[in-house]
């Protein structure tokens, strides 16, 4: 039988052991054979934690590791909707976001980051052009203020909906990479410091953020580019 498949018998005997209505006769025999099924299929808590967690995940149209700034807006999006992010490198496509988290989570995230970047990049790319007589080292500098100082006021659009991640979605999610990512390296990313007239990029970007739209109400079959997959 698919591996999944048994994931999922599991999980639903699970959920009827640890249900309030069902008697007790009835949660023995669900709770026994779950553990019957993990002995014989060899699937430890992890694992099973892991298959809970569903995915979503959308190209950065880059083949260098994405710049701070994509993770930033990433990682506001993935919050809002109880979700994870981390990046990752496809032959094909280049570098991509992945979405973690549960039900319809990962599919709105990639949704409202796929949305706010493209506004993102052009507003960037017109102030950082606005930039004359200076270095090409401080215009990429000041795209970065802009860009954080744009994130920062976008953020409480996405945000409308968000609190801190559940406590046992961020203990799945983190079961799902110790399962399928090991080896995944944690980053923080550091605000950059605005000196001078660099304050003026961060300025501007949190005036023209505040003007960015994010539209509600998407279902799954409305995200253009996002590609679909659970913890399989």
């Amino acid at each position: 039988m698919d591996k999944q498949k048994i994931l999922d018998k599991v999980t639903k005997l699970m959920a009827l052991a640890n249900s309030p209505g069902a008697n007790t006769n009835e949660a023995a025999i669900a709770l026994r054979q779950a553990r019957s099924l993990m002995a014989q299929y060899n699937i430890d808590a992890d694992e099973l934690r892991a298959s809970q967690v569903l995915e979503a995940s959308i190209p950065t149209g880059t083949r260098r590791s994405p710049a701070d700034w994509l993770h930033a807006l990433a990682g506001t999006c993935a919050a809002a909707f109880d979700c994870s992010h981390l990046s990752y490198y496809h032959p094909l496509k280049g570098y991509c976001f992945k979405f973690l988290g549960k039900g319809i989570g990962p599919d709105l995230a990639a949704y409202a980051y796929s949305s706010l970047v493209m506004q993102l990049q052009k507003a960037r790319r017109e102030h950082v052009s606005q930039q004359k007589r200076c270095q090409l080292k401080t215009k990429r500098r000041r795209g970065q203020l802009f860009a954080e100082g744009w994130i920062g006021a976008v953020a409480y659009k996405v945000r409308e909906f968000a609190g801190d991640l559940a406590p046992e979605i961020k203990a799945e999610i983190t079961a799902y990479l110790t399962v399928h990512h090991p080896d995944l390296k944690q980053s923080d990313i550091t605000p950059s410091e605005a000196k001078g007239h660099d304050r003026s990029s961060l300025y501007a970007g949190i005036r023209q953020g505040r003007h960015a739209q994010l539209h509600h109400g998407v279902g799954r079959t409305e995200q253009p580019g996002i590609s679909h997959g659970g913890a399989r």
